[in-house]
């Protein structure tokens, strides 16, 4: 009677691990975690196993994206958890304001949070003066990171060099990132281009690019926003524009968007091996800019009426003069 009354009153204890890769290493580390809180917790008299939760692979800065967090979270709102244990707090939460946010909610819920690395107890009253302590310099390297990044970036620019990866249908080489042409992929951005070029109009475009993905049987599907992203892209000329969206704050927040000044941007010329000439692109963008692709259109001013039909000898021309390889049925 004496041990369940004993049993009873043990704080339900859970413990939360998590590993950032899937290394062989850190494979062994993640078990190792899991098995030392399950012996710990056995072994003590005044707590009682209520779970290991456990986070596998890469899983971001944000808890959200943590299943088993998420789940503990639950079972403490629950009333399933009276006490959690953890490696450390960069091991509950990199996000610094995240991990406040959490410890404040579970101590209302009287939970505690154990970081075993930095001897902090949740539940103690010098905790929380700790923990804004440990949150403010952990900001601060998260700032000296995010500034570092920031000068790699614009070092890389400075010396005509993509930050960002390479475009469809180009593939980054070396150490120095060089782009080369992916024959495959370049074949659909030509194909559109000379399309739109010659006046077709989006839905033959996303037939044509669908009918190359059908007889290659890559599964992949075009509809009308990727098409349009394709046909905006100035990469192809072989030249590139930096920073095109951008992190921003405004009243609702921190967002990620078009960058329309917020933050610098670079025009790298000749940076790579062009799919399409600079005319035929200035073209399309006429074209789209004047909606003249759209399928619904069928009336036309004599002034488009030219323009669609420069546009097609032109683009017929070019065809020529760069080899366009384009599939067979669309034809010579």
């Amino acid at each position: 009677m004496e041990n369940k009354e004993q049993k009873s009153a043990c704080l339900r204890t859970a413990a939360y691990c998590r590993v950032s890769t899937q290394s062989d290493l850190q494979d062994g580390s993640f078990e190792t975690q899991q098995e030392y809180y399950l012996h710990y917790i056995e072994e003590q008299p005044s707590m009682t196993l209520a779970g290991l939760y456990a986070d596998h692979g890469k899983s971001g800065r944000s808890i959200a994206n943590r299943p088993a967090f998420q789940r503990m979270l639950q079972d403490c709102r629950d009333g399933k958890i009276d006490l959690i244990l953890t490696k450390s707090i960069s091991r509950f939460a990199r996000n610094m304001a995240e991990c406040i946010s959490v410890i404040r909610e579970l101590k209302a819920l009287h939970i505690g949070i154990f970081f075993e690395r930095e001897g902090i107890d949740t539940m103690t009253r010098s905790s929380e003066l700790l923990l804004s302590i440990l949150a403010a310099i952990a900001q601060e390297e998260s700032d000296s990171l995010r500034k570092n990044l920031q000068w790699s970036r614009l070092r890389h620019y400075e010396m005509g060099q993509p930050w960002e990866s390479a475009s469809y249908g180009y593939r980054s080489c070396g150490k120095s990132h060089v782009w080369t042409i992916e024959p495959r992929e370049a074949c659909r951005v030509r194909t559109a281009f000379y399309l739109a070029g010659i006046c077709r109009p989006y839905r033959e475009i996303c037939a044509a690019l669908n009918q190359i993905e059908a007889n290659e049987k890559s599964g992949k599907h075009w509809n009308h926003n990727p098409v349009i992203h394709l046909l905006t892209n100035c990469v192809y000329t072989g030249n590139y524009l930096t920073n095109k969206e951008c992190t921003y704050v405004n009243e609702s927040g921190i967002r990620r968007g078009k960058n329309t000044g917020q933050v610098d941007q670079f025009y790298i010329e000749g940076h790579h091996e062009p799919l399409i000439s600079s005319p035929l692109f200035d073209r399309v963008q006429e074209l789209l800019r004047r909606h003249l692709l759209f399928s619904q259109r069928t009336r036309f001013s004599e002034e488009e009426k030219i323009f669609m039909q420069t546009s097609i000898r032109l683009t017929e021309k070019e065809r020529v003069d760069w080899h366009f390889d384009l599939p067979a049925f669309i034809g010579s």
